[in-house]
């Protein structure tokens, strides 16, 4: 059963070999000395997903700097292997539980591709700006964006009761 901890440096090789895992398909390889300062420097919280003793999955959550209210998801991914088991659903999840306590947050943002815009079509957030290979020719960024509301958290993303 996976489990969910907060990042330690010590995890950095397994989030950067899960990023790698993902190149090219759903990242650009020079997006990986972003992702390794972003490690070195964590605006907010971090976490890792472990399975079976080895770390599976990634993701966090910071404040938008520009924008009040807003949460901004940061570099979620699952390790290449694991992609369609529901990790990253666990992890979305996850993310968004972490969230839901903070009431000052009434907006989440997501900047994803047009590969990973249906994942979160399907839990609740809509598109709002779309950027022509903004991550790589061919691979367009996607701003995407979840209201939340008076409703609890697990509705939003269609997870019904947990």
């Amino acid at each position: 059963m996976p489990t969910f901890r907060d990042y330690d440096s010590r995890d950095q090789e397994a989030c950067l070999g899960i990023f790698d895992s993902n190149v090219p398909e759903y990242f650009a390889a020079n997006e990986r000395a972003e992702y390794e300062k972003f490690l070195n420097n964590l605006p907010g919280a971090y976490l890792v997903v472990e399975d079976h003793g080895s770390i599976v999955a990634c993701g966090g959550f910071a404040r938008h700097k520009s924008e009040p209210g807003a949460a901004l998801l940061c570099w979620g991914m699952v390790t290449r292997e694991r992609h369609g088991t529901g990790l990253g659903r666990q992890l979305l999840a996850e993310r968004l539980r972490r969230l839901a306590g903070d009431d000052s947050v009434d907006v989440i943002v997501a900047n994803t591709s047009q590969l990973t815009e249906g994942f979160y079509s399907k839990r609740g957030f809509t598109t709002h700006r779309i950027f022509k290979d903004g991550i790589r020719p061919g691979l367009d960024s996607r701003e995407m964006r979840l209201q939340l509301g008076p409703v609890p958290w697990n509705t939003w993303i269609g997870l019904g009761p947990l």
